[in-house]
């Protein structure tokens, strides 16, 4: 670029070496220099020596590398979600924060290597080499979200984000430290703390995003519950009304009671399973009064019992009181998300509630002197409730096992993957838990085969007594329409 496109650089910035003082050359055409300028990028991301001449540094070639990363970005945005979307405005600022940052950082190397020319060729090598990377990046993606790489993106996605970040990272300060044609580490360093460092705080999004996607937004923000003083009061009665209205048990009849505990209220799917649960339970074994409900959901904050730690434990407290405990059983039903660490979320915004560990739950159950036990837990790697649980008397079924997540839990969704499969499609065809768990576990399977989903593998664990009373056991009075 010549002298005299920088007014007042040369009484600032001298001249570079001899051998960085070479133009690029004249009369090349616009297009020629674009892909010249991709080629070249492309090289210095697979760490290659590229002669700084070789990039056509100039300010409408940066418009027109910029557009074309736009063009990557809409491009794989619509390969991916379709024509059943929206522009997203707010990923424009990104975008024009990174140009603003590596021009920033393009005038700072120019300063530090005293070559003037710098502070347009940076730019430039940045926004060539970014296009390989954006494509390379989309592929990947693609490769993940079609089952190629057998794993799902949601399982991989960010370790593909870090590996693909350190590489560009790792390629780039090489590059600048090339480019600037000077030994001293100053440059790389500048380019590190101005572009590097503020882009892995603000990622680039993409311009496209499915109207899926903004629903889903909608949804991970969490809903505030109508918190004033008059649900402070209310709750209390609320609990006690709940306890209070659980039906006694049936002398002669081995009853089945019925527990649901729904305890995260930012989204809906939890509270709409917990329901939906309850009705099939009364429908298939004659619940009726003999059952309760806790759910956590801002729309319910006045009219339903809070789903913690210690009202389930008042809850199974008192249906303890009212069971038979040599012959009754109690299903348990849990719906929430859980952890890696191994416990479940109890969350209703803006109260800070404590989530329920295995340990927790089997405390619960025990003081309470219920004997006959289903423990149904519906959560991601709610496997590792199983070994908590097991006792003679007991059956535990979990969504999945310790290591891996479960699916469904979609606002949308009247169910989670592995509950519909339980109950609509199990329980709605055989009175038989271990037989319902069977179908539910095949329904999973293929469902998330279709899905190309990492297996959740649901659990199951039935203790000695339980599978003999199960196999004599009759929940529904004789004579009554099954």
């Amino acid at each position: 670029m010549a002298q005299d496109e920088f007014p007042g650089a040369s009484e600032v910035l001298p001249e570079g070496p001899p051998s960085m003082n070479r133009e690029a050359t004249p009369g090349v055409g616009t297009l020629a220099a674009f892909c010249a300028n991709l080629s070249a990028g492309a090289k210095l991301l697979c760490l290659a020596r590229v002669a700084p001449e070789r990039f056509e540094a100039t300010p409408a070639q940066l418009i027109l590398l910029v557009a074309a990363g736009l063009v990557v970005n809409l491009a794989a945005a619509f390969a991916f979600v379709g024509l059943d979307g929206y522009f997203n405005f707010a990923a424009a600022p990104s975008v024009v924060f990174g140009v603003l940052l590596v021009l920033l950082a393009g005038q700072a190397i120019a300063a530090l290597a005293g070559d003037r020319r710098l502070a347009m060729r940076v730019p430039v090598a940045v926004a060539s080499a970014s296009i390989t990377l954006n494509i390379v990046a989309n592929l990947i993606w693609l490769a993940l979200v079609s089952g190629w790489l057998g794993a799902g993106a949601d399982d991989q996605s960010m370790a593909v984000y870090y590996v693909l970040f350190a590489w560009w990272s790792v390629a780039s300060l090489v590059a600048v430290w090339r480019l600037s044609g000077i030994r001293s580490p100053l440059p790389s360093l500048a380019f590190a703390l101005l572009f590097l460092l503020p882009s892995w705080y603000v990622p680039p999004e993409w311009l496209w995003e499915s109207n899926d996607a903004a629903g889903a937004a909608d949804e991970a923000a969490p809903p505030q519950a109508a918190v004033d003083e008059s649900v402070l009061y209310v709750q209390p009665g609320l609990l006690r009304n709940a306890l209070a209205g659980i039906g006694q048990q049936r002398p002669g009849v081995q009853d089945l009671y019925f527990v649901g505990f729904a305890p995260y209220a930012s989204q809906d799917v939890f509270m709409k399973e917990v329901e939906s649960v309850r009705k099939v339970v009364a429908e298939r074994f004659d619940t009726g009064a003999r059952s309760i409900v806790l759910v956590n959901n801002p729309s319910l904050v006045d009219s339903k019992p809070f789903a913690t730690l210690s009202s389930l434990r008042q809850a199974l407290m008192e249906v303890g009181k009212r069971i038979d405990p040599a012959e009754d059983v109690v299903l348990l039903h849990i719906t929430s998300h859980g952890s890696e660490s191994h416990e479940l979320s109890v969350d209703l915004p803006p109260w800070r509630l404590d989530s329920i560990r295995p340990q927790d739950l089997r405390a619960a159950l025990d003081d309470a002197g219920i004997r006959w036990r289903i423990v149904v837990v519906s959560a991601c790697y709610s496997g590792a409730f199983v070994d908590a649980l097991k006792t003679a008397q007991t059956m535990v079924v979990t969504a999945a096992d310790s290591q891996h997540a479960s699916f469904g839990c979609g606002s949308d969704s009247d169910y989670t993957y592995f509950s519909r499969a339980l109950y609509e499609e199990g329980l709605r065809n055989t009175r038989s838990f271990p037989d319902a768990f069977d179908l539910a576990r095949a329904s999973v399977t293929a469902r998330e085969q279709r899905e190309k989903l990492e297996p959740s593998n649901p659990q199951v664990f039935v203790g000695e007594a339980m599978a003999q009373k199960m196999k004599a056991w009759s929940p529904v009075p004789e004579g009554k329409s099954r």
